[in-house]
């Protein structure tokens, strides 16, 4: 597998798995999402933001994003977002692109605090950033549709050194 910067012509593959089923209900897309919009996205990343595209024997099987804050208070701090393509979930794939993820957080940006929002029934998620650090801050009730029912989402952040400071603790 190869980690690499995610490009614009990324797009087509990206929307595809973005409405696939097994990723479109994590991910809250929908089925009517078009590869145009992906562009969109990609194109209006500015040098602070970080999308990184998972290859797998030539296959696109994975996108992680990293979003700067632009707020000047706030620019210490990112948003990130992972998904999986359906038939590569539980292949670690999601790991590794949350190490690069990290990775370039800490060392290359010097971002201190990063913050998802993700479904509180997704416990594969929910474990995955339970595991590198990530704890929950808020659970919004109610707060996204899914499969024509309301769910809750949970809000995770982790904080730059907590995470080695609670894995030096448990030693």
């Amino acid at each position: 597998m190869e980690i690499r910067l995610a490009r614009i012509d990324d797009a087509a593959d990206i929307a595809v798995m973005r409405r696939e089923n097994g990723v479109r209900e994590g991910v809250l897309a929908l089925t009517s999402e078009r590869s145009s919009a992906v562009r969109k996205f990609l194109g209006s990343l500015e040098s602070c933001d970080r999308a990184f595209a998972a290859e797998e024997d030539g296959r696109l099987a994975g996108l992680a994003v990293l979003l700067q804050s632009r707020e000047p208070r706030r620019s210490h701090c990112a948003s990130v977002a992972i998904m999986v393509a359906a038939e590569n979930q539980g292949a670690g794939i999601g790991s590794a692109l949350m190490k690069r993820l990290l990775d370039e957080a800490d060392q290359t940006l010097k971002i201190h605090r990063l913050e998802l929002m993700v479904l509180a029934d997704n416990k594969a998620a929910v474990a995955l950033y339970r595991k590198n650090g990530f704890n929950i801050e808020a659970r919004r009730k109610r707060a996204a549709v899914k499969d024509g029912a309301f769910v809750d989402e949970f809000l995770m952040a982790r904080i730059r050194g907590d995470h080695a400071h609670e894995k030096q603790e448990q030693a």
